[in-house]
């Protein structure tokens, strides 16, 4: 038996005049012909759901650990900054000088345990692995300045021990040590003798001629003073040696790090 019916919708049947009843494709190999679909069911206009009925509410997504550890890198840093002022302000940075010799302590043994062999596979050679290393003991020296210059110098003393790149690099230690600036010297007189460099040399700055004269810029730098030119009233030239300022405050710290 042939029913011919009118057509309807393309999702169900291809229902067609002038043909028999078909089987309708699949979805996807259907083509889009304009036909309108009948509604079979009855119509309901939409409500929306009650309240009771809906679902608890998720909680919103917190990132705790990654809030966690921000906290951390923010505590951490302040502490740093605090530590660090305090020790510029009230310990001559003996703390952070202490800190570097031990950081570098570490490096160049790190980097001697993995390169000190025939092939080294992070240097060139062993004589590069000795001048990098000679390199990086010689700028913490000079950076550190104070005792750490005494030991340097102590070093190249007896340098024909080490290898030659060291004993290059460590000739350099008895060159002009970092002098302090004239607002330090003029500190370390004035808590020595409760004067001023004028009242206790008698010298001007002023270009009095009644009295002596003094270089602000000293004349040489060594590890723990440094040296500055003055002529006396009298006529008189001299050699004023003044003590670093840091010095009284470092050599313990110095010491106990050695």
């Amino acid at each position: 038996m042939t029913l011919l019916v009118p057509p309807l919708c393309r999702r169900c049947f291809n229902f067609s005049s002038k043909g028999p009843l078909k089987p309708s494709k699949p979805p996807y190999q259907q083509k889009w012909r304009g036909r309108r679909c009948l509604q079979t069911q009855r119509f309901q206009p939409f409500a929306p759901p009650p309240p009771s009925s809906l679902p608890k509410a998720a909680p919103p997504k917190t990132y705790r650990r990654i809030r966690k550890w921000t906290r951390r890198f923010v505590y951490l840093t302040i502490g740093t900054g605090i530590i660090y002022a305090v020790d510029t302000q009230f310990y001559a940075s003996s703390f952070t000088r202490s800190a570097r010799t031990f950081g570098l302590g570490l490096i160049v043994a790190l980097d001697y345990k993995i390169n000190f062999r025939p092939h080294p596979p992070l240097a060139e050679s062993i004589a590069a692995l000795h001048a990098r290393n000679a390199e990086r003991l010689f700028d913490l020296l000079r950076a550190n300045g104070g005792l750490y210059l005494k030991i340097g110098q102590a070093i190249a003393m007896q340098s024909a021990v080490l290898p030659p790149e060291f004993q290059k690099m460590f000739a350099k230690m008895f060159d002009d040590a970092p002098q302090n600036t004239w607002k330090d010297v003029e500190q370390v007189i004035r808590e020595d003798f409760g004067k001023s460099p004028e009242e206790v040399f008698g010298v001007s700055f002023e270009g009095d001629p009644k009295m002596g004269v003094m270089e602000r810029t000293a004349r040489a730098s060594a590890s723990v003073a440094q040296v500055h030119w003055a002529r006396l009233k009298d006529g008189r030239e001299v050699a004023v040696k003044v003590q670093k300022r840091e010095i009284a405050q470092q050599v313990g710290w110095d010491l106990w790090t050695f």
